[in-house]
């Protein structure tokens, strides 16, 4: 059964860090109470990508996961990212049995700490055995995390997947159906691809995420509902409105909301650092840092912000939430 979470933005919360790169936890309640307040989020999803989870180890993920479900206990729900450990070296996969072993683990104890939902990318990370498909890679991954919790399972093809694991109109539809699993968030601005994936589950109790902001207007004439991209966590409420007002047949407005959402999404190139100080300076207490990056083919690698631009996009933001009703 689809959550009614699955509705709108749902917040790839950003991770805060300490100057020595560890969790730091008051700086992550700072950036969940600032999401609440904009009265627009979904639903919250930690170790997301854009919140570095390549960078998590297992005690990581159980940290924030618990810090998490305490924080917004009878508030919202939470998705937790709960794939095994790794740092996306396609040089380096990891041995099957321990990422799968960590990824139940993980999410037996997102389940524990009640979470609404568990997210696990598609199971790039691990070397393939002999003579094995990395269709049938896939099912077995996701298999046994489904026998493992009772929870709605996410599925999450980040950008730059490994080809070989990327899903299509005929690998989607046995995935699936595996009890459990509920949604997929792809990250693409395909429409071609998008709704070759939506046709080819049409009729199953499974949500299709758009995985990227640009996308939402066209991902709703499609059937999708829930959207995750970085503008679900800078400007939800700009976001929400694509959605608000295309049920309401304002379909003209719908794209104007559309086409400030996708002008806030390519105004920045420093969306977390952009956040983080944006956020400190409006007295909630989040720290600058984040952690390198082994690998920065994904797309949501923080980078840096000039003073300049920061001050721009600022402007930008601030003026367009104004143009929208949304608080700041």
């Amino acid at each position: 059964m689809i959550p009614d979470f699955v509705n709108g933005p749902i917040a790839n919360v950003f991770t805060a860090f300490n100057e020595d790169l560890s969790l730091d936890e008051r700086g992550q309640r700072a950036i969940l109470d600032a999401l609440v307040a904009t009265q627009s989020v979904s639903a919250y999803f930690v170790r997301s990508g854009m919140g570095q989870f390549y960078s998590f180890s297992v005690e990581d993920t159980r940290q924030i996961a618990k810090l998490a479900c305490d924080h917004l206990r009878d508030i919202g729900p939470v998705l937790v990212g709960c794939s095994g450990e790794w740092d996306r070296r396609r040089d380096r996969r990891v041995d099957a049995a321990v990422f799968t072993e960590q990824a139940v683990a993980l999410s037996q104890y997102a389940q524990e700490c009640g979470a609404a939902g568990v997210v696990h990318t598609l199971p790039e990370a691990i070397a393939l055995q002999k003579g094995q498909s990395p269709l049938e890679a896939t099912l077995a991954y996701f298999e046994a995390i489904a026998e493992a919790v009772s929870l709605p399972i996410f599925l999450y093809q980040p950008p730059n997947t490994d080809p070989d694991f990327c899903l299509t109109a005929e690998t989607l539809p046995p995935v699936a159906d595996i009890p459990g699993i509920t949604a997929i968030k792809v990250s693409t601005a395909d429409a071609g691809y998008m709704l070759d994936l939506v046709h080819s589950v049409r009729g199953k109790d499974f949500a299709y995420i758009v995985g990227n902001e640009t996308a939402y207007y066209a991902g709703l004439t499609m059937g999708a509902r829930g959207c995750i991209g970085q503008g679900c966590c800078l400007n939800p409420a700009i976001v929400r409105a694509v959605m608000t007002r295309f049920d309401a047949g304002d379909l003209e407005g719908a794209m104007e909301a559309q086409a400030a959402v996708n002008r806030l999404c390519h105004g920045t190139s420093g969306a977390v650092s952009f956040f983080k100080r944006w956020l400190a300076e409006r007295g909630y207490p989040v720290q600058p840092y984040h952690r390198p990056a082994a690998d920065t083919s994904y797309a949501g690698a923080p980078g840096p912000i000039s003073d300049a631009e920061y001050a721009a996009f600022k402007a930008d933001i601030e003026r367009t939430l104004a143009d929208f009703g949304a608080p700041v």
